[in-house]
């Protein structure tokens, strides 16, 4: 079931057969998409015998260091190569700034499923129907390698299950099923890496959970609700950003709640905020206005002042969005 354009795809396959050194790059803070499309990319033209690094400003996870190839990843650039392939993103600054200001590539090329306003590799296969750019790498390692194995499946399979909530939410297409069906005939074990991924976490985790619920707010309308977490919290459960993923899902699962986000202190009064909603609220155009963006239902953005000031003004646009919205819509 394709999904990319086949114009596109045709030169997305030249420039990756023809290209002898790659650099596959994805946003900070990665999550299972990022890693596990970028890891499944890179096992896959190291097959074919190129020269491939990986790199992320923020390294891997805990909860994704089962993934083959970890140890590619690397927090260094190389001086120079053919192709950069900047995956899960498309835009150089979500990667950092060191990936930002780096020139040494010949050509780019973009594989995402997220929309946004600025989109300038050479090549863009951008689809913003697909459930996780993992799909949109699957379809180019049918093409380049139709027999990839075991190690590229785990990834792709990763990925897949991560940006779609374990096939919970409403990305889950088709497609969707009909990919991790052919990933599961190449080998992979659903269960192994559900258990790898959800059910291996740390006591500190559980402990961070724990405190950051407590934070708890909920608007007046109770169609919003907020947690937060502080370097303080960190500090406290000897955990740190990478602890949070899937933190802003348990405010989202609160009866009658239409968008859940989670505030994460950065800096002094400054906060990256994580936007889920339920499907009535399109949560990216809510955040777009302030720098972000994301998906209907999964959006970000930054922010600097008063903590609780910057949720109330979210609470305030989530019930003006539903006003304007059919109750059954």
């Amino acid at each position: 079931m394709a999904l990319l354009d086949p114009g596109l795809k045709d030169e997305a396959v030249k420039a990756l057969t023809k290209s002898d050194s790659v650099v596959i790059a994805s946003h900070i803070d990665p999550d299972g998409d990022a890693l596990g499309s970028s890891l499944a990319l890179a096992l896959l033209l190291r097959q074919m015998g190129k020269e491939v690094f990986v790199y992320n400003r923020d390294l891997v996870p805990y909860s994704y260091k089962f993934l083959p190839g970890a140890e590619l990843v690397t927090d260094i650039l190389p001086k120079n190569c053919d192709l950069l392939c900047l995956l899960d993103c498309s835009e150089m600054a979500r990667a950092g700034e060191c990936l930002s200001a780096w020139k040494g590539y010949r050509q780019s090329l973009c594989i995402d499923h997220h929309l946004t306003a600025e989109v300038n590799a050479d090549i863009n296969l951008i689809y913003s129907q697909a459930c996780a750019t993992g799909e949109l790498v699957y379809e180019l390692a049918v093409v380049l390698k139709p027999d990839f194995g075991i190690e590229i499946a785990v990834n792709l399979y990763t990925a897949i299950l991560t940006d779609t909530g374990s096939f919970r939410y409403s990305n889950s297409t088709p497609s969707s099923f009909a990919i991790a069906g052919d990933l599961v005939a190449r080998g992979v074990e659903p269960w192994e890496i559900t258990q790898q991924v959800y059910e291996s976490q740390p006591l500190e985790r559980i402990k961070l959970i724990g405190r950051v619920l407590k934070t708890l707010q909920i608007s007046d309308s109770r169609l919003a609700a907020a947690v937060w977490v502080t370097e303080e919290m960190f500090a406290e459960t000897g955990t740190n950003s990478e602890y949070t993923d899937g933190l802003v899902n348990y405010p989202r699962s609160i009866a009658g709640v239409e968008v859940a986000f989670m505030a994460r202190e950065i800096g002094p009064d400054e906060y990256k905020f994580s936007f889920r909603s339920r499907g009535r609220v399109n949560v990216a155009e809510l955040v777009v206005g302030f720098g972000g963006g994301g998906h209907h239902n999964a959006a970000g953005c930054r922010l600097k002042g008063p903590l609780l000031e910057l949720i109330e003004r979210f609470f305030s646009l989530v019930d003006e969005q539903c006003g304007r919205i059919e109750p059954n819509a």
